[in-house]
């Protein structure tokens, strides 16, 4: 697992909120950590996000940002409210909270990357196959056990 800059600034945010003692001032501590997280790298899950079917560049940046953001400060807003309604101590559920989002944001991005290098190495086979069919990736053994002779061979 590769822990993310973003995750830690994300996790550190929420740990803080969660150590605020009035609610009012949990919100704007939570988002800015989940914003200053983005601007580092896109968070692992993205409860809510919004892409738009456009080809406007502000559209495209700032509509998936502010939906995400924004729902996960929810979210988060939520868990954190949840956990110190519980009879763990304050500052342990603001380290559990953090740390844990710390850890599936950084697996969740993980996913997201072999997801993402799996469909690109389809893509690319897919793509080689309509190019001409073999690529010429084949062991000496495959090639010799083959029903048609090579071109030039005895046969």
């Amino acid at each position: 697992m590769k822990v993310r800059p973003g995750a830690v600034i994300r996790g550190a945010g929420v740990a803080l909120a969660c150590l605020a003692p009035d609610p009012s001032k949990r919100s704007p501590i939570m988002l800015a950590g989940f914003v200053g997280g983005w601007f580092l790298d896109k968070p692992g899950l993205q409860v809510f996000t919004v892409i738009p079917d456009t080809n406007e560049p502000w559209k495209r940046a700032t509509v998936p940002f502010a939906t995400s953001v924004t729902s996960w400060s929810t979210v988060m807003l939520a868990a954190t409210t949840a956990l110190r309604r519980t009879r763990l101590p304050v500052p342990i559920a603001a380290i559990v909270l953090g740390g844990g989002l710390v850890v599936i944001d950084s697996l969740l991005a993980d996913l997201g990357e072999a997801r993402e290098a799996r469909e690109a190495a389809k893509a690319r086979e897919a793509r080689e196959t309509r190019e001409g069919g073999m690529s010429g990736r084949y062991s000496a053994g495959e090639q010799l056990d083959s029903p048609v002779p090579p071109v030039g061979a005895p046969g």
